[in-house]
C-alpha cells in the first residue's frame, strides 16, 4: 500500500510538473530574432595598418533553431604606421551572413560567413579625406554562453577578405583582417 501511494504521488507530480517544462520554447527557436553587440580588437594584414579597436552590432533571423541569418554592422580604427605621413584607416563593415550553430546545453558553438560591402574611410594628415568601397566576405566562428533563457555571452573571430584598400597617398595592398570580439546577445 504504502508503495503504490508513493508511485500514485511521484506520477502525480511528474504529470504536473510536465506541462510546464514542455511549454518552454526552445531557444533559439524557428521565427526567434536575436539583437546583439560586440567590442574586440581588429588585426589588419597589411603591415602598416596597426592593430585597433572594433566594434560591431548584429540583427538575427532564425529559419531554424540551428540557422539564422544575420545582418552585421561593424567599424574598426587602425593606425597607419612605418610610413613617411601619418594617419587612420577606419573600415565600417556592412555584412549579411549565415550562421549555423550546434545545440550544447548552454555552450552553443557556431560557424559563420556571408559577404558585404566595406567603406574604408582614411585620414591621413596633410591630404584630403577619402572614401573607398568595396565588396568582400567573412568567414568565422565562435561561441555563445546562455547566462538566462534569452540572454548570451558571446565571443567571436571573423577573418574578412577586402582586396586592396586606395588612400590619397598609397594603396595598401592587403586589404584583409582579422575582427576578435566579446559581446551580448538577447533573444526575443
Amino acid at each position: 500500500m504504502r508503495a503504490s501511494l508513493r508511485l500514485i504521488v511521484t506520477l502525480s507530480l511528474l504529470v504536473v510538473g510536465a506541462p510546464h517544462a514542455y511549454a518552454q520554447r526552445r531557444v533559439p527557436a524557428t521565427g526567434m530574432w536575436g539583437l546583439g553587440g560586440s567590442i574586440g580588437a581588429g588585426v589588419p594584414s597589411d603591415p602598416s595598418l596597426a592593430n585597433g579597436f572594433e566594434i560591431a552590432g548584429n540583427l538575427e533571423r532564425y529559419v531554424t533553431p540551428r540557422v539564422s541569418i544575420r545582418g552585421q554592422l561593424g567599424g574598426m580604427w587602425s593606425d597607419i604606421v612605418g610610413r613617411h605621413f601619418t594617419g587612420t584607416v577606419k573600415p565600417v563593415m556592412l555584412d549579411g551572413n549565415v550562421v549555423y550553430n550546434w545545440e550544447g546545453g548552454v555552450l552553443h558553438p557556431f560557424v559563420t560567413g556571408g559577404g558585404g560591402l566595406y567603406f574604408y574611410r582614411s585620414s591621413i594628415n596633410g591630404a584630403p579625406a577619402m572614401t573607398d568601397t568595396r565588396p568582400g566576405f567573412d568567414l568565422g566562428g565562435g561561441l555563445e554562453l546562455f547566462y538566462n533563457r534569452r540572454t548570451t555571452m558571446t565571443v567571436e573571430g571573423l577573418y574578412h577578405v577586402v582586396s586592396q584598400v586606395d588612400t590619397p597617398l598609397t594603396t595598401f595592398n592587403q586589404g584583409q583582417f582579422w575582427t576578435f570580439g566579446v559581446g551580448v546577445k538577447r533573444y526575443f
